[in-house]
């Protein structure tokens, strides 16, 4: 992370100087990480559309920089020097710094991201930094269509510190965030909104929502908004927002929607006359765009509209805009007749519009709509934050200054303290390791598959835990995320999760499959571990790397653990086959001792799977476990019985999967989940 941020110093800070020359040499410091990152993000996405390697754009990034070099020089001989600092109040660098912090947090306290889309950008990072492109891995045939800037950078980051593909882009994704607010910031001093607008960035989840939920390259696609906003009061320069828009569009295209809806709410207010050098130059951004589209189209035909959470416009934008939506419109009604006014209403109602696409879910056979879609998807969280903060900031300085102050002291306390609520619920995740797409254990054996032989080919489930970010060239894997536009000609997972559940060993020798990895939060390890062919040779925390074997002498089979306090299990609506009447709910237990009966005279080892919700700590039998994830416990002495017993005592937690719909409670209490017990006897 602190190689991408002084590399965006320089070019940073040139770019600062040019469009806030009004500013003092802080606020063009706060603005200096968002504008850099522009610079990186440009010069990584072009780098990665003319084929240049990662050493390359090494070279580009340190051209970048020296061009910066020269420029701000310029700047000292032509003596436009910042102008005399601004006193800023400890309001000012209070809510600044408090909203950077929750963004960080995440980053600084969690072993790895939350979401799943942080899997897939992992993937692409990984692929760039394998082939050069995005490139799927052996033995599949094909490529992902993805805005390239994101990965690109992250793998050009990963590359030259040596860190793993999932944290380049954990590291990148909330670098990029910090940096949004950050310049955020400044941007409300220059539009005399002072502390106010960070102040309502705070009131509302979306952007943060966002950020936990690992929607990286969409967060960092609005930093061309920060472009956007330090233009306004002035003739619009088309040189630069070709720039930004290109830039944006390689980030995430909502980005450049969103900056597009900007920059026409300010034209459709301010009518600017137009030269013709300006005519030209929006002339060719708008073939430009078209031809775009009219490239991507091809890939959306017959495709349904997609409709993440339903109407982005309804629920979902009342339960992201939070407090923010009725001061937005205290604040929209109150500056209706005001030109910032009415920019921000106008700027406000064009997002809402765009998100009657969702009315048409499940339309198919319209590429337009279907394509605008998957652009737009999940709305409610990152279209009406940054407008709705500008227009409520503006209004709230205004209060400051003109009428009761009481009415700004209780809004700056409400935002104390649900940013104390929201930075607490945040560390308490942290403890809570259940809630992740993949398990420690996953986590660790996709980043050990790379020791296995040469021409290895492993089998993985085609969902979220089975996807991996390091596949070394001489090693294949069998699944591959779906994200952008995944073009895959030659697949054989299909074919392999056919033998695997028929248990057709000639058929996975056939294929060239090898090794098998499982996840306790999937399926196929039922099927695996109950047939013959397949021996276990690494376990860490339920899951497992498997061999393909010609006859193995262990088998299990599975049976759920019944309870009187019986749950939905979260992830049940991603498991697709249960050969052992599993069911959808779990036995959750937070207190006393739970007995199983063992009846099996022939077994070798009883196993239990459970998941520890919290940091709990139990005991089964002799074995003792804390903290919170997954474990298999296999009690070393085999008796009639296995006891599990809470040793902790349960407290209660606000569970985010309850506002998703995953869990069947918001405030939700720690304990644990008994999922099955694995019966092992000789086959």
């Amino acid at each position: 992370m602190w190689l991408v941020l002084l590399t965006t110093i320089l070019p940073g800070q040139a770019f600062a100087r040019k469009i806030d020359p009004e500013g003092d040499w802080i606020r063009q410091a706060m603005l200096t990480p968002a504008l850099g990152l522009l610079f990186l993000y440009f010069a990584s996405g072009i780098s990665f559309l003319f084929g240049l390697s990662l050493t390359m754009l090494s070279w580009l990034l340190l051209i970048v920089n020296l061009i910066s070099i020269a420029i701000i020089r310029s700047e000292i001989d032509l003596g436009k020097d910042p102008t005399t600092n601004t006193v800023r109040d400890t309001k000012f660098w209070g809510f600044t710094v408090i909203a950077i912090l929750i963004s960080m947090t995440p980053l600084l306290t969690y072993t790895r991201p939350m979401g799943v889309d942080w899997i897939g950008f992992s993937a692409l990072t990984d692929a760039i930094i394998r082939s050069g492109g995005m490139i799927l891995p052996s033995p599949s045939l094909g490529e992902w269509i993805y805005p390239p800037a994101f990965p690109m950078l992250a793998a050009w980051q990963a590359e030259a510190t040596g860190i793993l593909a999932p944290e380049s882009v954990f590291n990148l994704g909330h670098l990029s965030f910090a940096a949004l607010l950050l310049a955020l910031s400044a941007i409300g001093e220059r539009i005399g909104a002072s502390h106010w607008l960070i102040l309502a960035m705070l009131l509302a989840p979306a952007l943060f929502a966002k950020t936990l939920d690992s929607g990286y390259p969409t967060i960092a696609s609005q930093l061309g908004l920060i472009v956007g906003l330090s233009m306004l009061y002035r003739k619009i320069n088309w040189s630069l927002f070709l720039f930004t828009a290109i830039t944006v569009a390689m980030i995430h295209p909502t980005g450049l929607i969103y900056y597009c809806t900007l920059t026409a709410s300010i034209l459709l207010l301010e009518k600017q006359k137009f030269t013709f050098s300006d005519k030209t130059q929006i002339g060719l951004i708008v073939i430009a765009i078209i031809v775009v589209i009219l490239a991507l189209l091809p890939a959306f035909n017959g495709k349904a509209v997609f409709a993440e959470y339903g109407w982005q416009g309804g629920s979902p934008f009342v339960m992201y805009a939070g407090l923010l939506a009725p001061l937005a419109i205290w604040a929209g009604w109150d500056m209706r007749h005001s030109y910032e006014g009415r920019l921000f209403i106008l700027w406000i109602i064009i997002n809402w519009l765009l998100t009657s696409i969702y009315l048409f879910d499940g339309l198919a056979g319209i590429p337009l709509l279907s394509m605008l879609s998957y652009i737009l998807y999940s709305m409610s969280m990152h279209a009406f934050h940054i407008p709705m903060a500008c227009l409520v900031s503006l209004k709230l300085a205004k209060t400051e200054l003109f009428s009761d102050i009481k009415i700004t002291r209780s809004i700056m306390i409400v935002t104390i303290l649900i940013s104390a609520i929201a930075q607490q619920c945040l560390l308490e995740l942290s403890e809570h390791d259940e809630l992740h797409a993949q398990t420690s254990g996953d986590f660790i054996l996709h980043s050990w598959i790379e020791n296995l032989p040469d021409d290895s080919i492993v089998y993985s489930e085609n969902i979220h835990w089975g996807h991996s970010w390091n596949t070394p060239e001489s090693l294949g894997i069998t699944s591959v995320p779906t994200l952008g536009i995944l073009h895959q000609t030659y697949s054989i997972q299909n074919v392999a999760t056919t033998a695997i559940v028929n248990d057709d060993y000639t058929k996975i020798s056939e294929i060239g499959i090898t090794h098998a990895i499982t996840s306790p939060l999937g399926t196929m390890q039922w099927e695996i571990a109950s047939s013959n062919h397949w021996k276990l040779i690494l376990e860490i925390e339920g899951s497992m790397l498997w061999e393909l074997s010609e006859n193995d002498s262990l088998v299990s089979t599975f049976v759920p653990i019944i309870g009187d306090n019986m749950r939905p299990d979260p992830w049940r609506e991603h498991r697709f086959r249960d050969p052992f009447n599993m069911g959808n709910d779990r036995f959750f237990m937070n207190k006393g001792d739970y007995t199983i009966q063992l009846n099996q005279s022939n077994l070798i080892q009883a196993c239990v799977s459970i998941e520890l919700i919290g940091d709990v700590s139990i005991s089964v039998e002799e074995l003792e476990y804390s903290g919170s994830g997954w474990v298999r416990a296999c009690p070393n002495q085999i008796t009639d019985t296995i006891t599990i017993s809470m040793e902790s005592e349960s407290e209660y937690w606000l569970n985010p999967s309850g506002a998703s719909g995953r869990s069947d409670r918001f405030v939700d209490e720690t304990g644990i989940r008994l999922h099955w017990l694995e019966i092992i006897t000789i086959g």
